[in-house]
Formats: structure tokens, sequence, C-alpha cells
């Protein structure tokens, strides 16, 4: 019982110290999904060679998209006139961090893990599109017999309102799980492994280093959840650098992702896609910790028993208030809106003119990116994109194997209902 007291006040200290950062964070994600949605995005990079790269960068560090949800956004890019240096930037640079992460780090590690995480997402991806550019640029992708949504209108009641159900709402919702599962993580390290685990067990710098890659690179961690982890693998005895290469690597790609990215980009570009990410996770890690003990920086050895700490009135607040976003969120997000959509789908339009089975959409992102990309396709009136019944149903004369061609270019797996096939 003594141990789960421990553990349970082991991960409220951590949800705390983050609360207020992630509240902040959730509200200028949602004013950035207004001002910066991935049609303006789409707009402003298919100019110059390098200008483009330098642009996809900077817009993609404060994004909130992860490792998952970049992924159609970054194929839509390429569709709508993106070269492979700007979309392979834009892949790099975004799911590092985003908004929310960057204020949830500056809580949980300090600011210098702040300042350092989205500077590293910005050498990196310019970096990595640079050498695509390079190395294996072709002619951007424009497809045939597609036509372009008209700009959406909103007024500023409706982007007040967009804004804050994105904010708190779609975001909190798709990060709900992540972020609890990687909260729970750090309470287990911090209450049941001992702060020399490392120095006992692995010892070598250089081993940790490759370990923390080994682990970063292959799983599915957002850029939020991340954070916790990171913090946790600090109280087993890791350098704040080897932390770095965790929240950079795990982050950045996944062993999902990757196999997407190779459809996507093509095979050289997927490897320098990959090897910008291993090599930058690397060389972070190291000039983080040479710049730690050269600048002998005091806040980070702090940083390392906070998984115990004791929160402030205002810490503990909004810790209260984080768990009542993620609650209603993860609930909108999931029931309420699979239940509106197969109402939706049964009765307001009970015959849809094609259905599509589609296999790899993990978030409302990818919903988006979905419904989009099938409103695009010459002959498509409505559709309707169900993430809990993995289908989309479509309305209009169109061809199936466009709605096919066009939901796989965007690294998901769309076939015709058995019964339909037959």
């Amino acid at each position: 019982m003594q141990q789960l007291m421990l553990l349970l006040h082991a991960c409220w200290s951590v949800l705390g110290q983050m609360a207020p950062y992630l509240i902040l964070g959730f509200l200028i994600s949602g004013v950035l999904s207004v001002m910066i949605s991935p049609r303006w995005v789409e707009k402003h990079l298919g100019g110059g060679k390098y200008s483009s790269i330098i642009k996809a960068t900077l817009l993609g560090v404060p994004l909130p998209l992860c490792s998952c949800g970049v992924i159609p956004v970054a194929a839509s890019l390429r569709k709508h006139g993106a070269n492979k240096g700007a979309t392979t930037a834009f892949l790099i640079s975004t799911p590092q961090t985003g908004a929310d992460s960057i204020l949830a780090t500056y809580g949980l590690l300090g600011p210098f893990f702040a300042w350092f995480r989205p500077l590293a997402a910005l050498i990196t991806g310019i970096i990595g599109g640079l050498l695509v550019s390079a190395i294996d640029e072709d002619p951007p992708l424009k497809r045939e017999g597609s036509h372009e949504l008209p700009d959406e209108k909103l007024t500023l009641t409706q982007k007040i309102v967009s804004a804050l159900n994105y904010g708190f709402i779609m975001l909190p919702g798709e990060i709900a799980r992540a972020l609890v599962v990687g909260i729970v993580i750090a309470g287990l390290i911090s209450t049941f492994i001992s702060a020399d685990f490392v120095g006992q067990y692995i010892g070598n710098y250089y081993l940790t280093m490759l370990l923390m890659l080994a682990l970063g690179i292959p799983i599915y961690v957002c850029s939020t959840s991340s954070i916790p982890i990171a913090l946790g693998f600090m109280h087993m005895g890791v350098t704040p650098g080897a932390a770095f290469v965790f929240l950079i690597s795990g982050p950045a790609t996944n062993a999902a992702a990757i196999s997407v990215v190779f459809k996507v980009l093509g095979r050289t570009s997927a490897i320098i896609y990959i090897a910008t990410i291993l090599i930058g996770s690397l060389a972070g890690g190291f000039v983080f910790d040479y710049l730690n003990q050269t600048l002998a920086i005091n806040d980070l050895p702090a940083m390392q028993p906070m998984c115990h700490a004791t929160l402030s009135l205002t810490e503990s607040a909004s810790a209260v208030f984080m768990i009542v976003i993620l609650l209603l969120s993860w609930y909108k997000t999931r029931h309420i809106a699979a239940c509106c959509g197969s109402c939706h789908a049964s009765e307001a339009t009970p015959n849809p003119d094609l259905i599509i089975n589609i296999e790899g959409m993990s978030c409302g992102n990818c919903v988006l990116a979905v419904q989009r990309a099938i409103l695009e396709i010459d002959g498509v009136t409505d559709a309707t994109v169900l993430l809990s019944e993995k289908r989309a149903d479509i309305f209009g004369k169109c061809s199936s194997e466009a709605i096919l061609q066009t939901i796989n270019d965007l690294g998901y797996t769309a076939s015709l209902p058995q019964k339909t096939a037959n």
C-alpha cells in the first residue's frame, strides 16, 4: 500500500508540474490550428527549392502533430506541390515538438530543455530537407483530374470556437492515452527503480546513448508524452543528453511511420530521413551534455527527483482541470463522435454510393486528411470518414480506383468491402 501511494503521488506530481503549461499550450495550439491550417501550409511550400525547406521547417516546429498525424499532412503537401526536400523537412521537424510540448518541457524539465528541443527540431529538419533536395529531388507530384477545395471563410466567432474545439477537445483527446501512459511510466520508474540503475547495470555513457536511440526509434510516443518518460530515464541515472536523445528520436518516428515514409518519399529519401533522425538524435544528445557541463547549468540536477515534488495550489488546481479536459476530450472524440458519425451514416445518409474500408487511421488528423483528400476527387459530393468503424462513406459519381489510390497515397490501406469486391 505504501508503494502504491508513492506511485500515485509521483504521477500526481508529474501531472501537476506539466498541467499549467499544457493548458496554455493547448490554447496556443488551438489558435495555431486556425491560423496555420494544412491548406495554408500547402500554399506556402510550393515556392523556391531551398526557401520552401526553411518554410516547411519553421511551420512544422510549432504545429502539434505526432509522427502518425504528420504523415497524411506531409503526403497532402507532396500532392499539392511541395518538393521532396520540403516534405522531408516537415516530416522531421513537426513531430519532434509543438507549442504544447515546448511549454510542457519547460514546466517539467526546465528552460534549457525547452529551448534546445525546438532548436534541434529546426536544425535536423533543415539538414534532412537539404540532403534530400541535393540527392533525391524530383518534380513535385500533381494528381490529374483532382480539384481544389475552396478556402474556408470563418467568422471571428467560428474561429474562436474552432480554436477552442481543437485545443481543448480534439488535441487532448488524441494525446490523452499516450500522456497518461507516459506519466505512469515516469511514476513507476521513480518509485520502483533506484537512481543509480544505469550506472549499476549499464555504466557505459555511449551505450546508454545508443539504448535511448534504440528505444525511441521504433516505438510510438508523442512529443508531449515523451517528456515524463525522459524525466523517468533521468531518475534512473541517464544523462540529460541521453534523455534528450529519446526526446528527439521517440516522437520523430516509429516503426509504422517509417514504412509509410518509404511509400510517400521513395527509398532514397526515406533512408535520408531515417539517417537524419538517427545522427541528429545522437549529435543533439552529445551537444546537450557538453553545453550542460561547460555552461554549468544548475537547473538540470534539480529536475531529476521532481517525480515526488510537492505541488503548489495553482499546480494542483491545474492538474484537476487537466484531468477534466482529458476525460471530456477523450469521451467526446471517441464516443460522441463515433455515435454521431454512425447516426449520420445510418440515418441522415443511409445509402452511400461507395463504402471504403480504411486501415491505419489513429486520430482526428487522420480523419480530416482522408476526408479532405476524398472531397478533392472529381465527382465526389460528400464524404463521411468514421474513425471508430475504419471506413469512409462516399457520395457522388466517382471511380472506386481513384478513391483507393488517393487514400493509399496518404499512407493508409484502403479496400472495398468483401461483398462489394465480389
